[in-house]
């Protein structure tokens, strides 16, 4: 009884007093604290009503253990109602240092209040164990130890070059995770990667280990194509995680003994960090003798179908032959077969259109390309066979499919040719000397000396226009053929349109509260985004590949820090239990800050 009306008093004191003015403040359980502490910090708003549309600052410096934790009072006086709302987070700092928790937000009566800014001193604290204890306390070591790990799963580990394997990350755990949170995701280096799609809420299972039984949830899943051979590794993936725990204090006072019975859940939260074992992957290169010429490195088990629209056409009428391949494996990188065809035929880069199906362990779907033919000569045409080859895992050999060939034929089509004639009209007189001219015996005009058109500036400037027209059309064709010629400056010049676009499809999410495709969008704007201006492929596209571009284009370390948290937070937030609209809603005024910040550093 005594701990309670101690906790209610403590809870009296820390809430603010009512008013009848509206006020929104910010405070903290302490101003100084090290690397190691936790830090609690709630916003207040005393009014007479509640607001609304809270958002809170950005915790670039901290670790949010917790929140926001909502609650609400209410209090009569003198026949007056007054209110009062708190938001609690529990945060732990990131580094050591001075920071400044900036101002909250919140809607009231129809005016946005703004909580002061909170200076915290972060100095250094004790070094925290890579997993299994926080600090030096033995319990909780001793009531964790081996009741939450990280594993890696994998369907196999001798593969070809070129040949799916499927990466599942599993957690398994026999104590109560209140939160967790991807802290280090693998880089995945030498591999292209795609992710599988997986339950959006994490569904537990239940698996026997050496006796124990654990409740097991996936955190990721992802199809991995290495990209050459040999000894690959896949590097650790690390998550930290906010683990209750039974608290017991050694006191000699019996009240305390009474309470500190595991019955009445006296229990605490800990900062505890797991990782995965890296795990090789044996690579083995693919065969070099009776290699197809069609071969551009597909592998997998595919399937091909060719047609064309149509077969009779006019000159200068376009026709469109499309080539799609079916079948699994690495869709997205399968390079568009070799089409010959002849040399009055105009051939166009065929456009690329892709139907991938994420659902299932192995990556499945198909790849179209759409080739425009333009015929310049009348007759017949024929184009051969168009080929494509692949790596057959089943067979483990090189296969070639082949399509059929075509014959089109060309009718003369339509064209209107144009000519000028300029000559002289009967009016004109031929000058044969300066004093004799011929002699007209018909009617005729006299015209002043100097004032014919022909010979007139306007006559020279209509003249040559077609000419500089002409000049200029050419000049900007070719600057219009460099720039697209270009696609790196293009990707750079269109990055953060492309970005614009993603985030504006996130806004929708948001606003309709479908917290997995928000993130999702979120993080494919801040990874296009970077893949587009840095010009990094997005194979080799990683958090350590994202800091040495940064950091080797002067970008402030700042600005970098900031660009990989939100990725992390991304990822983490995606297989978050719950993430309410608040995180949501800062996490997307983070994304556009940053974007509208990387635009003014990186040119």
């Amino acid at each position: 009884m005594r701990s309670f009306i101690l906790l209610l008093v403590l809870s009296a004191l820390a809430c603010p007093a009512f008013s009848q003015n509206a006020a929104f403040t910010a405070s903290v359980d302490k101003n100084q604290l090290t690397t190691s502490d936790q830090l609690q910090v709630t916003f207040w708003l005393n009014g007479s009503s509640g607001g609304k549309n809270f958002r809170p600052p950005t915790f670039n410096d901290f670790l949010v253990l917790s929140g926001p934790n909502q609650s609400t009072s209410m209090q009569f006086i003198n026949g007056s109602m007054s209110s009062s709302v708190s938001y609690g987070y529990v945060l732990q700092p990131r580094a050591e240092g001075k920071f400044t928790i900036g101002p909250a937000t919140i809607e009231y009566d129809g005016k946005l209040l703004k909580s002061q800014p909170v200076a915290i001193q972060v100095s250094k604290g004790a070094a925290r164990p890579n997993q299994g204890k926080q600090g030096n306390d033995a319990e909780v070591g001793k009531q964790i130890g081996d009741n939450l790990y990280l594993k890696v799963v994998i369907d196999k580990s001798k593969i070809y070059q070129g040949e799916q394997i499927t990466v599942t990350y599993k957690i398994y755990t026999r104590v109560s995770v209140v939160n967790y949170q991807i802290s280090k995701v693998p880089a995945l280096t030498g591999f292209w990667s795609e992710d599988v799609e997986v339950p959006k809420q994490i569904q537990l299972t239940t698996e026997t280990i050496a006796g124990k039984q654990y409740r097991v949830g996936i955190l990721k899943k992802v199809a991995l194509f290495p990209q050459r051979s040999g000894s690959l590794d896949l590097d650790p993936m690390e998550v930290e995680c906010v683990v209750q725990v039974q608290s017991r204090k050694k006191t000699n006072d019996l009240f305390d003994q009474f309470f500190n019975d595991p019955f009445f859940g006296n229990v605490q939260n800990v900062n505890y960090k797991v990782h995965s074992d890296p795990v090789k992957i044996n690579v083995l290169p693919l065969p070099s003798a009776s290699v197809p010429a069609s071969f551009h490195g597909a592998v997998g088990k595919y399937a091909m179908e060719v047609w064309l629209d149509k077969e009779k056409t006019s000159t200068n009428e376009p026709v469109t032959l499309k080539v799609k391949i079916t079948g699994r494996g690495n869709i997205k990188l399968l390079e568009a077969p070799s089409l010959n065809v002849p040399p009055d035929i105009e051939r166009y880069d065929p456009k690329v259109s892709d139907n991938i199906s994420k659902g299932a362990e192995v990556l499945t779907g198909s790849r179209t390309f759409e080739y425009l033919l333009i015929p310049r000569h009348a007759g017949e045409q024929h184009i051969p066979p168009v080929e494509f080859s692949y790596f057959d895992l089943d067979k483990k050999s090189y296969s070639t499919l082949s399509g059929p060939a075509f014959t089109v034929n060309v009718a003369k089509g339509t064209q209107t040719v144009s000519s000028t004639v300029s000559g002289l009209g009967k009016e004109d007189v031929k000058m044969l000397g300066e004093d004799i001219r011929f002699i007209k015996s018909d009617q005729f005009t006299f015209r002043r000396k100097g004032t014919s058109f022909v010979s007139s500036p306007v006559f020279y400037v209509l003249a040559l226009s077609p000419f500089f027209a002409f000049v200029g059309f050419v000049v900007l064709l070719r600057r219009r053929e460099k720039a697209l010629g270009d696609v790196a400056g293009l990707r750079n010049r269109k990055a953060r349109k492309v970005a614009q676009r993603r985030l504006t499809e996130a806004k929708k999410f948001l606003d309709a509260q479908k917290k997995e495709e928000f993130y999702a969008e979120t993080s494919r704007a801040l990874f296009g985004y970077i893949s587009d201006k840095l010009a990094i492929p997005p194979a080799d596209l990683s958090l350590e590949s994202i800091r040495r571009s940064l950091e080797g284009r002067g970008v402030k370390a700042e600005l970098v820090e900031r660009l990989a948290r939100s990725l992390e937070q991304c990822e983490f937030a995606r297989f978050a239990p719950s993430v309410g609209s608040i995180e949501m809603g800062g996490m997307y005024s983070e994304t556009v800050d940053l974007i509208s910040s990387m635009e003014d550093t990186i040119r």
